[in-house]
């Protein structure tokens, strides 16, 4: 304080101390008014006491997101689309007798939206970038009546231009295209990027623009899901977003992406609508959107979608949670952000003290660091507790995958984190059964052979630096 008034005088020295305070008074009530989640509303006030200024200008800009005033509008809106919906999704599935860890699941699965598992459905795993897309660009190529897309980063790349001029030839052979793709993430795609599409008759558009002079300064509540519907019988979901860094020789970043063909995909058709509608006010509950859809294959599938407006379930993290803690024989999980909230954390120890062969896949290296470093500091726990931790050095693991007990798996687009958890809108796809589990397994297996295990020697000769470093980022793991 005395060093303050030294350096900048008497008067502006207190005016900037007073200022402080009216921040730290006015500002700590808010966030405890809020009524956020403890973890979150305590990594806010330790944010706004140790800077001030920065703290203030954050929680605007990553805070103050009107999210009650959201959720209600996203409420309404899918309450008007849901009730034209109604007879053109699946009926919903009855409840399975089966007992076991599968019974139990199915069960819940049907409780946590209006349809639940569907069969009949031919599912296909990619984990190679390039095939995927290969694979993409085939499917919009026979598309016949309308393809939709939802992305949260669309990179305005070569791999990019090369998508985006496969739907342009859709648009132009009659083919309906509509693209949604969040304005935060796909910020470097702006409309010159996507104006040969538009001019050939596909419809572009923008999930929560963000608008400064508007007061639109939205950077919650992104939309992180990665959905493709064709003709309302194929669907593709994963991690994979749209860019080079999927099919560079060097595979710069590895994931996870699922082919679906059957009656699950039209589920994934109302994920799609319900944020077009809520996006443009556009309605696609009609028939043709939502066609019969015989079954093409053997698989139990569902989509869930999961956001900051899912205030009820929480239908990903309540799944998932129960999974690892139904668990009988091993839980292998892949994510690249691994920041889990108090229930997960539990779970994944809980399991692991019960002799459940526990495994974590995560990546070596981040493009958020923080977050990284933050994920590091539940390391001590989870191994001490029996699980085993991989970290895989040559690439980006940006997979989000998880297995149980080789009956039970998930690809999708969320984190194991509480950004994905409770602040974005994501969709997973799930699966009830062998199939997709074992192959999730086998690559599970042959990236671990690629990975350094974390061992308790390891962390032991982290610095203090290092140590503290964690500590202080796992502090701010509820806002990250």
């Amino acid at each position: 304080m005395e060093l303050l008034l030294e350096v900048l005088g008497p008067g502006l020295g207190l005016a900037l101390v007073a200022l402080d305070l009216a921040i730290v008074v006015v500002l700590v009530p808010y966030i405890v008014l809020q009524r956020r989640e403890s973890g979150a509303t305590l990594a806010w006030i330790f944010f706004i006491l140790l800077v001030p200024y920065l703290g203030l200008l954050a929680f605007w800009v990553f805070g103050t997101t009107r999210l009650h005033l959201r959720r209600r509008k996203r409420r309404r809106s899918e309450a008007r689309l849901a009730a034209r919906l109604d007879g053109l999704t699946p009926e919903r599935c009855p409840e399975p007798a089966e007992g076991g860890p599968l019974g139990a699941l199915r069960r819940l699965a049907v409780r946590l939206d209006e349809v639940g598992p569907q069969p009949g459905n031919q599912v296909q795993l990619f984990r190679e970038g390039r095939a995927a897309f290969q694979a993409l660009s085939q499917s919009v190529e026979e598309a016949r009546h309308h393809i939709h897309l939802l992305y949260y980063i669309w990179q305005p790349d070569a791999t990019g231009a090369r998508l985006r001029d496969t739907l342009v030839a859709a648009a132009r052979r009659g083919v309906e295209v509509r693209l949604l793709v969040d304005d935060v993430g796909s910020r470097r795609a702006g409309a010159r990027f996507f104006a040969p599409l538009t001019a050939a008759g596909g419809a572009v558009r923008r999930f929560l623009p963000v608008n400064v002079l508007a007061r639109q300064l939205v950077l919650n509540n992104r939309n992180h899901r990665k959905v493709v519907v064709i003709d309302g019988r194929m669907g593709y979901t994963g991690g994979m977003n749209v860019g080079d860094e999927y099919v560079q020789p060097t595979a710069a970043w590895r994931d996870a992406q699922v082919q679906v063909v059957g009656p699950a995909v039209l589920r994934l058709q109302e994920i799609f609508c319900q944020d077009w509608y809520h996006a443009t006010g556009e309605e696609l509950a009609q028939p043709s959107y939502f066609p019969p859809v015989p079954p093409g294959g053997e698989a139990w599938v569902q989509f869930l979608a999961s956001g900051p407006a899912d205030l009820r379930w929480r239908s990903i993290h309540t799944l998932l949670f129960a999974a690892v803690n139904l668990a009988q024989q091993r839980v292998w999980i892949e994510t690249p952000y691994f920041v889990p909230d108090p229930a997960i954390a539990m779970a994944l120890q809980t399991a692991a003290l019960r002799g459940v062969d526990v495994r974590l896949l995560l990546p070596g290296s981040s493009d958020h660091p923080l977050v990284l470093h933050a994920g590091r500091s539940f390391y001590g726990d989870l191994i001490a507790a029996g699980a085993r931790i991989y970290e895989l050095p040559i690439a980006m693991l940006h997979a989000k995958t998880a297995t149980i007990d080789g009956i039970f798996s998930t690809v999708g687009s969320t984190n194991m984190d509480q950004r994905s958890f409770r602040l974005n809108f994501e969709a997973n796809a799930f699966f009830y059964g062998r199939e997709m589990a074992e192959a999730l397994e086998r690559s599970f297996v042959s990236t671990q052979a690629e990975s350094e295990p974390v061992t308790v020697r390891h962390l032991r000769r982290r610095s203090y630096r290092t140590r503290l470093l964690e500590a202080a980022a796992r502090t701010l793991g509820p806002v990250l």
